[in-house]
């Protein structure tokens, strides 16, 4: 309502202590004019705040949830496009002495910036299509070398417009983090079928990544992990299914969004349902024990 109304920060900050480090993402303005600090991925000093560098990835870019509705005086001028800076930055130490920051945008891109300024753009990878429902969301992971990508790429945005499906690539790649070379990419097939207006096959969610395997909530209900090495789908789970929780509630999952899959003791803990932005609304929080032990569901 106010401006300039600076830029929100979507990500979780990225720490490096022996550096001294934070560095974070941020989005589009929500008001104009847009300024330099909007879609940008800034760096400061972990125990001053003194700011260390910025590096603007797209200017100009003012929007808020106003412009998705009819004649709304509240929509900046601008009126997107609104490719926010949602993923949080990558430190990526590649073994040769070099460390880079790799980030994600929800236009589609990924790229690697020198982290000792963000100056200096080391590669860009052109994964998804983009859009205020596209690109990359909320997380990307590394594991060693390799940088896993969630991309959403929405068809149907909500925004009074079709986006183009053939251009689409929702789903899961892996890209070599030094060289910014896909490695691997599988783009998830729609199994929504009729009557879920809000199923997807895109990934809003950030995934989680080990030495052997990427797990990733999608909008479709389906928690999938893929091998790292191939991206060969070696397990999937329909969470969009009712089932009775340890208090004898019965809930269901749907879309999977903002927060992602933890593992830990062996176990995968996970969200299931999430109504914003036109997606999949559920009520379930769902444990999975490794193989060999009962699971656990649970609301």
């Amino acid at each position: 309502m106010f401006s300039p109304s600076g830029a929100p920060v979507w990500t979780s900050p990225t720490v490096d202590v022996a550096r001294n480090l934070l560095i974070f993402g941020t989005g589009e303005n929500y008001s104009s004019p847009a300024d330099q600090n909007s879609d940008a991925v800034i760096a400061v000093r972990l125990d001053t705040g003194e700011r260390l560098w910025s590096r603007q990835t797209f200017p100009d870019d003012a929007w808020n949830v106003a412009c998705m509705m009819i004649d709304n005086p509240n929509c900046p001028e601008e009126d997107g496009p609104d490719y926010d800076q949602a993923s949080s930055p990558l430190l990526v130490d590649l073994g040769d002495e070099r460390t880079l920051v790799v980030a994600g945008q929800k236009d589609g891109r990924v790229f690697a910036l020198d982290w000792e300024t963000g100056q200096s753009k080391v590669w860009e990878t052109k994964l998804g299509r983009g859009s205020i429902q596209g690109g990359v969301h909320f997380g990307m992971a590394a594991a060693g070398s390799t940088v896993f990508v969630p991309i959403n790429d929405m068809n149907d945005t909500r925004n009074g417009e079709w986006l183009d499906p053939q251009k689409a690539r929702p789903g899961v790649s892996a890209i070599d983090a030094a060289t910014g070379e896909v490695l691997w990419s599988h783009v998830q097939s729609n199994v929504c079928g009729e009557g879920r207006p809000f199923c997807d096959p895109g990934v809003s969610a950030p995934v989680t990544a080990t030495d052997d395997a990427v797990v990733a909530g999608h909008l479709d209900g389906f928690i999938r992990i893929y091998n790292s090495e191939t991206g060969a789908i070696v397990w999937s789970f329909d969470t969009a299914t009712s089932v009775t929780g340890t208090n004898g509630v019965v809930a269901k999952g749907g879309s999977m969004s903002g927060s992602g899959p933890a593992l830990g003791d062996g176990h995968l803990v996970i969200n299931s349902g999430y109504g914003l932005y036109n997606h999949e609304a559920g009520n379930a929080l769902l444990v999975f024990a490794p193989r060999g032990e009962e699971g656990i569901s649970q609301r």
